[in-house]
């Protein structure tokens, strides 16, 4: 009987390049196995991560335009920007952009801080030469008609009603712990709303969308294709002016948003971090935020089906309608360290003296527990690689802050070489910040203490 069938050993090579072979590599332990960088005769910064094999793509295109380069009338424009990004641009009108995306498995996101903002376009690797475009349209060349912006302010309206009260309280915090323009809010408040117009967010816009303020980060586009993104983003050589950078000073403040009484009530207690200025000690402050408990350790349905990161989550004891974590957030020159409290009206008084008294005594971790907070970062940042978007997000703001890191693995490597002996003297240094303790309240606020009644100061 003839064989009609021979089973051979075959390769199969996966590649996002042109070329038709390859070579197919083991997977990296964590993120990208590699990432090439250049910097433009513009300014603007480019940086692609090549994971090989990637079934869906990222790219970022970030400026350093967050609502703290806010002034004047344009208070409220990176919430407007953001809620025009779906809007019509010079190239695409709103709907064709839709269409398109939707019907090549692509969407493009707009998020921003204080800091930043960025809009990032995730998509299956074959089409990205064909979406970039609409990247470009929605990054670098949106138009902010006068009808759509009056369209838009109705979903402004919509969203400060949609604000969760977590997002809300840590925000105020913020405004709270700062004087200058870092104390400007992520969202456009009421009264601006109806104020805001085209020419506002124009302006806005050339002045701060500028080729020296921005990045771009990608994963799983070949780095050819990264730079002929970047090349359209700005046509001009001369790198622009920079601009002066204006410093914000902590007042340790205090902000309040009533919900009514007998509501859940949200506490933030802070004090003033570092920024992404300095590694070694933006480490140092995430790995004792981690290891006070940032928040449960396994993601269930249910809220009291996850068990919460002690030491911070376990001081609730029994009452099982109170939750604590830590937070720490990091901008330019300056950060944020605190914790946030969700508790019933009833025991939001006992919730705040508690976290205060947390917060003021963070320098007495033990070395195991620091320990523990690095295992538990090191377990963030590896999840964190493994969302395309983050990646190229992550890649863009290590470029915005002239930072290489690159991969989790990297970031693991100097988690591992920092001493236990230094990073408890962070957090003593932390605990001596107290008297520079900001703090907001959303919920019920006559039930909670204010900061001078807390004791700490």
């Amino acid at each position: 009987m003839k064989r009609l069938f021979r089973i051979t050993n075959q390769n199969r090579y996966v590649s996002t390049s042109r070329s038709s072979k390859g070579a197919c590599w083991p997977r990296p332990d964590y993120g990208p196995m590699e990432v090439q960088r250049s910097v433009m005769m513009n300014g603007i910064k480019v940086a692609a991560a090549k994971p090989l094999g990637s079934q869906i793509a990222a790219c970022t295109i970030m400026y350093q335009a967050g609502s703290r380069y806010e002034i004047d009338d344009q208070l409220g424009a990176s919430h407007f920007i953001r809620a025009a990004s779906s809007a019509t641009g010079c190239g695409y009108t709103s709907f064709a952009k839709m269409r398109y995306l939707q019907q090549n498995g692509g969407s493009i996101t707009c998020s921003s801080d204080r800091q930043n903002i960025s809009f990032t376009l995730r998509c299956p690797p074959t089409v990205f030469s064909e979406l970039k475009n609409y990247l470009l349209d929605v990054a670098s060349r949106c138009c902010y008609h006068p009808w759509e912006i009056k369209d838009r302010k109705t979903l402004i309206r919509e969203d400060l009603v949609r604000i969760h009260p977590e997002q809300r309280v840590i925000d105020l915090v913020q405004k709270a712990c700062w004087t200058g323009q870092l104390s400007n809010s992520v969202f456009c408040e009421e009264g601006r709303i109806d104020e805001m117009t085209d020419n506002s967010l124009n302006c806005f816009a050339r002045t701060h969308f500028k080729s020296s303020h921005c990045t771009v980060g990608s994963v799983g586009v070949p780095f050819e294709e990264t730079l002929k993104l970047a090349e359209k983003i700005e046509y001009k050589r001369e790198m622009p002016e920079q601009r002066q950078e204006k410093q914000s000073c902590p007042r340790g403040g205090f902000e309040l948003f009533d919900l009514g009484r007998d509501s859940d009530t949200w506490i933030a207690l802070a004090v003033p971090g570092c920024g992404t200025c300095d590694v070694p000690c933006l480490f140092k402050h995430a790995i004792i935020a981690a290891a006070c408990g940032t928040g449960n350790m396994q993601a269930g349905q249910h809220g009291t089906d996850r068990t919460p990161q002690p030491p911070l989550g376990l001081m609730a004891g029994d009452d099982i309608f109170t939750e604590y974590k830590t937070f720490n957030l990091s901008y330019c020159e300056t950060g944020i360290f605190g914790i946030v409290a969700k508790t019933r009206a009833a025991t939001a008084r006992k919730a705040a003296v508690s976290a205060a008294e947390f917060l003021a005594h963070v320098g007495d971790l033990n070395f195991k527990q620091i320990d523990v907070g690095k295992q538990r970062l090191k377990v963030s940042l590896a999840l964190h690689d493994e969302d395309c978007v983050k990646v190229s997000e992550g890649l863009a703001l290590q470029l915005a802050n002239n930072v290489q890191i690159d991969s989790a693995k990297n970031s693991m490597s100097v988690i591992d070489m920092l001493c236990p002996d230094e990073i408890s003297c962070t957090a003593k240094m932390i605990s001596s910040k107290c008297s520079q303790m900001a703090m907001a309240v959303v919920g019920d606020v006559d039930a909670v203490p204010h900061d001078a009644e807390l004791g700490v100061k």
